[in-house]
């Protein structure tokens, strides 16, 4: 039986975050296995927007939120189209245009430092995922917040090793919820329910002592999916209830529930994902609304 575990061991984990001079209103989570109410600040003034290009530009950040609230027109002055890089045409009826490669580039070169994160199982407010992405990456230089479709949002650094910092040393974790962050792509569809593949910490129960070596961890955690790091604790063999590491999951497929270790049962827990199908083993939906079981 798949087991999902309700922690939020983490970088910033407990540490309560400033919600500096915004006004919030709070809501009350009920988290339940840590059985204490968890506070959550939810936008109230009115959000304005920056230029496309000065979010993803990384441009006028520095200043309060109600600066980087923004108008959707933006001074586009130094962006020229040549002959040949906007084509229209009409294809079995529809207004079709095309750009040239050389725009494509443009593009793909403005998004290099971008990620896409996504907060699973819980919509989150823009201000209020600003603030907390600031406290848990602590970026040395500025940021830029774009929100997009389906509960997915654009980061743009103007620092490599700020940007290397948020895609390396997760899993994040705000509410008790992975906060999913990903490399922008130009394949990425915001139409997905969540990114398939994300990074999660597991724990392996009762795992017998003699077995608490790093590399025999990281072979047995490779059973699972691709391994990242071993929690500290376990990699100096202090805790010993259980051993947790992290590791990259596929939530298309069937989450692995046990694994055997010279013949014998090994249990895998997964933290923080709470909407796991116990029938057929996927992320996303509960038993009672598994297609799989319905089939069956």
């Amino acid at each position: 039986m798949l087991s999902s575990s309700q922690f939020s061991d983490n970088d910033g984990e407990g540490v309560p975050h400033s919600d500096g001079d915004r006004n919030t209103k709070k809501v009350r989570f009920k988290e339940s296995v840590a059985e204490e109410d968890i506070s959550m600040a939810v936008d109230t003034e009115p959000q304005q927007i920056i230029s496309w290009k000065d979010k993803l530009l990384g441009n006028h950040v520095d200043g309060p939120i109600s600066d980087r609230l923004m108008t959707p027109e933006g001074n586009d002055n130094d962006f020229v189209l040549l002959d040949g890089d906007v084509n229209t045409s009409i294809i079995d009826g529809i207004p079709a245009i095309e750009f040239s490669d050389r725009i494509k580039e443009i593009f793909f070169k403005e998004m290099e430092l971008t990620v896409i994160v996504k907060l699973l199982g819980r919509n989150i407010g823009y201000n209020t995922l600003y603030n907390r992405i600031l406290f848990l990456w602590k970026p040395v230089h500025s940021i830029c917040l774009m929100d997009i479709a389906n509960g997915y949002f654009l980061v743009k650094f103007q620092d490599t090793g700020d940007y290397n910092k948020a895609l390396s040393q997760g899993p994040w974790t705000v509410y008790g919820q992975y906060l999913t962050v990903q490399r922008w792509s130009r394949y990425f569809n915001p139409l997905q329910p969540y990114p398939s593949v994300v990074l999660t910490w597991i724990r392996l129960p009762n795992l017998p002592g003699h077995l608490y070596k790093r590399k025999i961890i990281e072979a047995i955690g490779g059973l699972i999916g691709k391994v990242v790091k071993l929690d500290t604790q376990t990699d100096n063999q202090i805790r010993g209830r259980y051993a947790r590491l992290a590791v990259y999951i596929n939530l298309d497929k069937p989450l692995i529930s046990q694994v055997l270790i010279d013949g014998l049962i090994q249990r895998v827990e997964y933290e923080a994902l709470p909407t796991v199908c116990f029938e057929c083993g996927k992320y996303g939906h509960v038993k009672e609304m598994c297609t799989s079981a319905v089939l069956n």
